[in-house]
């Protein structure tokens, strides 16, 4: 039996699997803030309850706590708005035509 690890981003909440390669970063939004999901459920207890970046926590926004607010560009550091179910990867920079990304 192959050994399939499953990966959640704790930032856009993408979850996949993959038999073969190891993920440092999230496919979906690029974020390095994933977890491995089937290691969590072997040791019984969440990864991120101890690091203060559980998503389901109290005491307002931190790292993890759910989708960026707002896209950044890559190029000239302009913000816009992040649109609800929209990637901002799939957006273009408003200023510069650059490729825009999530940020905090």
């Amino acid at each position: 039996m192959i050994d399939q690890k499953k990966y959640k981003c704790s930032d856009c909440g993408f979850e996949w699997s993959s038999p073969q390669k190891e993920y440092q970063n999230c496919p979906d939004c690029g974020s390095e803030n994933i977890n491995l999901i089937s290691d969590e459920k072997e040791m019984g207890n969440d990864i991120t309850q101890n690091t203060g970046s559980n998503r389901k926590g109290y005491g307002g926004r931190g790292r993890g706590s759910g989708a960026p607010r707002v896209c950044k560009c890559t190029q000239c550091g302009h913000e816009v708005p992040k649109i609800p179910g929209v990637p901002c990867r799939n957006e273009k920079c408003p200023e510069c035509g650059g490729m825009l990304c999530g940020s905090e």
